[in-house]
């Protein structure tokens, strides 16, 4: 099998190099024992649940290392894992139920007033928690003595075939569900490899949350196809992360600019030895120069800056340390600048990036149109400004997308502003981005009011907690008479909207 089964191989040809570290439940795996716990779970999803190829099966969790059992077994049975944001609100969870139609649901305990609400609202055949207790459905721990370790039959997998769905929202305020198949995360895996020079000895801490695309491609999954650590957290924890970077001997790590901040902040930041570290990898926003600085100086570690999106790698540049600059592309993604009508601009110019390559994603689940819409002749149009210097070195400049990015985590506005214009007395409305020193952007809510109608920012916020995941409610609010809007079209017009309320607070 040239797909699905990284972990088997692993296991029957080095079935004692350490895979995994498992900090929440004090475990350690070596890559025999972790390929013999697939296996069990594989069991259980075809012998006790059914699951057959092609099938979706949804994960609503924090992290543990079940999740990655769970990805790795329905791999090798040609089925496709769904992670669900944590994050949202209850009832956002209906809209990528029904678009994904799961057969079966895996959730910890913490997520179980979730699936409680909305378990009679869809027809997810299958209910399992990875906890035991008074459950909704199935609790794995009680089958898991029983199940075999014996490797599953083998499957015909191909390159296409999907084995990760991963949502994330769209500009039209629908989100859209990424395929990713085996073949891009393959690739993805090897351009990281050679891009950035990882090796068996590498070891990484996996803490940013699994239905992002970085909790599993910008290490995980490469670390594991080259036989390389996991060290496995619920959550950021920065004392925490500081704790392992020394004791577990961390030789790479990824973070989005907020959280080298945290670490920077931390009383533990001084003395932490990260002699372990032979590079850092920043992502998800542009990175503060008195953070590069200050690891630099500090710490005598170099940060990359890396480029990526979910569709695309998210590995792309080799982040070569130029500054200002995410470097070339990987070995095998090809990549330029283009204007409107998709021509390549001269050097130096500035225009949007397309992508190439085997590590492209299959397009959006059951959106043919706007699959057509952003991969053409098999590129990816990314809706990012960048441009390139003469020495080939490629920088990311803005964004076509309308889009905010705070924390590392994507928030579009469309999808804020329809929820806000349910709300009654709103006539109108535009989200836009405001600058934030710990976040790096957060969203403003400008609101237009019907006649007579008030609302105040609190009561906006408690409207939309049903509505949205907290982190997508904006932080700001201000009420005008009027939006401003072209007369041809009627669109608003945003770039007025931030000069004139483009600050962080509520005027």
């Amino acid at each position: 099998m040239l797909y699905g089964d990284w972990i088997g191989r692993w296991g029957r040809s080095l079935p004692e190099k350490e895979a995994l570290v498992d900090v929440i439940d004090d475990r350690r795996y070596t890559y025999g024992e972790l390929s013999d716990d697939i296996h069990r779970m594989a069991d259980f999803l075809s012998n006790h649940l059914g699951i057959d190829p092609g099938d979706r099966v949804a994960v609503l969790s924090f992290n543990r290392v079940e999740y990655i059992k769970l990805f790795f077994a329905l791999s090798r049975l040609g089925a496709i894992l769904v992670p669900l944001n944590f994050r949202l609100a209850p009832a956002e969870f209906i809209y990528y139920l029904e678009d994904a139609a799961p057969k079966a649901i895996f959730f910890d305990k913490a997520h179980q007033e979730n699936v409680d609400g909305f378990k009679s609202k869809t027809d997810v055949e299958h209910y399992v928690c990875f906890d035991e207790g008074d459950t909704v459905g199935q609790a794995l721990p009680n089958a898991w003595s029983a199940l075999s370790a014996e490797p599953p039959l083998e499957i015909e997998i191909g390159p296409e075939d999907p084995q990760l769905i991963i949502y994330t929202s769209g500009t039209t305020g629908l989100p859209k569900g990424v395929i990713l198949t085996h073949r891009m995360l393959t690739w993805n895996a090897i351009n990281t490899h050679l891009g950035w020079d990882l090796r068996s000895t590498d070891r990484t801490i996996l803490h940013a949350a699994m239905f992002y695309t970085a909790g599993w491609n910008v290490f995980t999954l490469p670390l594991f196809y080259g036989r390389g650590a996991n060290i496995l957290i619920k959550s950021f924890e920065a004392d925490l992360i500081l704790d392992l970077i020394e004791h577990e001997r961390v030789t790479i790590f990824f973070g989005v600019p907020t959280m080298f901040q945290i670490l920077m902040d931390s009383p533990k930041f001084d003395s932490t030895d990260f002699s372990s570290i032979r590079f850092m990898v920043a992502g998800g926003a542009p990175l503060g120069q008195d953070i590069l600085e200050t690891f630099k100086n500090q710490k005598s570690i170099r940060i990359w800056e890396g480029y990526g999106l979910t569709e695309a790698g998210p590995n792309n540049f080799l982040a070569n340390g130029k500054l200002g600059s995410v470097g070339h592309p990987m070995p095998h993604v090809d990549a330029k600048i283009v204007d409107p009508e998709g021509n390549e601009v001269p050097t130096g110019e500035e225009g949007e990036i397309w992508l190439r390559g085997p590590h492209i994603c299959a397009g959006y689940w059951n959106k043919p149109e706007e699959t057509a819409e952003a991969i053409s002749a098999g590129w990816f149009k990314t809706g990012d400004f960048g441009r390139i210097d003469a020495d080939g070195h490629f920088a990311i400049v803005g964004r076509l997308k309308d889009m905010i990015i705070s924390g590392g985590a994507n928030i579009y506005p469309a999808e804020i502003e329809r929820a806000i214009e349910m709300h009654p007395a709103v006539a109108g409305v535009a989200v836009i981005g405001v600058p934030d020193d710990k976040w790096g952007e957060v969203g403003k809510a400008v609101v237009e009011l019907h006649a007579g109608s008030t609302l105040s920012f609190e009561e906006l916020k408690e409207f939309l907690s049903e509505r949205l995941g907290k982190f997508k409610i904006p932080k700001y609010m201000v009420a005008i008479d009027e939006l401003p809007r072209t007369v041809a079209s009627g669109k608003v017009q945003k770039f007025i909207l931030k000069d004139k309320h483009g600050r962080a607070d509520t005027d």
